[in-house]
């Protein structure tokens, strides 16, 4: 076989790999960041884990964040990190990084504004939000007791 033949049928395996979802090339750290945009005076509690690393709870004042990094499963697809987040007594929780939505979606700067609108995430190349998680439009009765219990 000619160098030029291996090369093609190398270059037409890769292609079909990434069309599968399959990552076989590693993109380094990914950085996430959940930032507190609701305004003067205004606290939020978050509480982030993945399957297995729980990375506490936080109380973030206005334009405080907290921000953790790490390195996708490079064999498997499957890195998930999701949030639960408090403010004013409604709950939210939301996916902060599912790798098979935002490995090629925000890529490396996984960053989330809290807002009043809910969780958005931040658009870099564009501007604005690409996507949101709303808040509930209701408090939930009881919720904020409960999650006090579950996040000292």
């Amino acid at each position: 076989m000619n160098l030029f033949f291996k090369i093609l049928v190398l270059f037409f395996a890769l292609h079909i790999t990434l069309l599968q979802g399959i990552v076989i090339i590693p993109v380094g750290k990914v950085h996430v960041r959940l930032t507190n945009t609701l305004g003067p005076g205004s606290s939020l509690t978050i509480h982030c884990q993945s399957r297995d690393d729980d990375l506490g709870i936080h109380v973030l004042s206005n334009n405080n964040y907290f921000e953790w990094s790490f390195r996708p499963n490079f064999f498997k697809v499957s890195t998930l990190f999701f949030c639960k987040i408090q403010w004013q007594g409604k709950v939210l929780s939301f996916d902060s990084y599912r790798e098979t939505r935002d490995l090629y979606g925000c890529h490396k700067r996984c960053f989330w504004d809290i807002n009043s609108v809910g969780a958005c995430l931040v658009n870099f190349d564009k501007g604005g939000y690409d996507r949101c998680f709303n808040w509930p439009k209701a408090k939930i009765l009881g919720s904020k007791q409960q999650f006090e219990k579950e996040m000292p």
